[in-house]
């Protein structure tokens, strides 16, 4: 899966970062399930995933900004400011997506 993150001058891109994968430290997880409320996940229903990750997108910004230049290797505090919150929530949505999937499911590969 390839996610892209986009930086901006005005209108204008002037650089993409890209990374085909990305595996979340545990560390990580730990900070963003503090975050959320797993209780909250009832199914497997994109919206309510996606509604997760603009939860972790707001009350955690220092963690989704760290992650985020975990993720794309060489990206700066200015670059993030030069980045639409859209595609910063369109870059986080799979890894994050993920994790959830994974906490509420158990882990059980028979459930994915």
């Amino acid at each position: 899966m390839e996610i892209k993150l986009n930086i901006y001058n005005k209108k204008e891109i002037v650089k993409t970062y890209t990374t085909n994968s990305y595996d979340i430290q545990f560390g990580t997880v730990e900070d963003l399930i503090n975050l959320i409320d797993l209780d909250k996940l009832k199914s497997d229903d994109d919206f309510e995933l996606i509604k997760m990750v603009g939860i972790i997108v707001n009350d955690g910004f220092d963690i989704v900004k760290q992650l985020l230049k975990d993720m794309f290797e060489g990206l700066t505090d200015e670059e993030l400011r030069c980045t639409k919150v859209s595609e910063i929530i369109s870059a986080l949505s799979e890894p994050i997506k993920f994790v959830i999937k994974r906490l509420y499911k158990g882990g059980n590969s028979k459930n994915e």
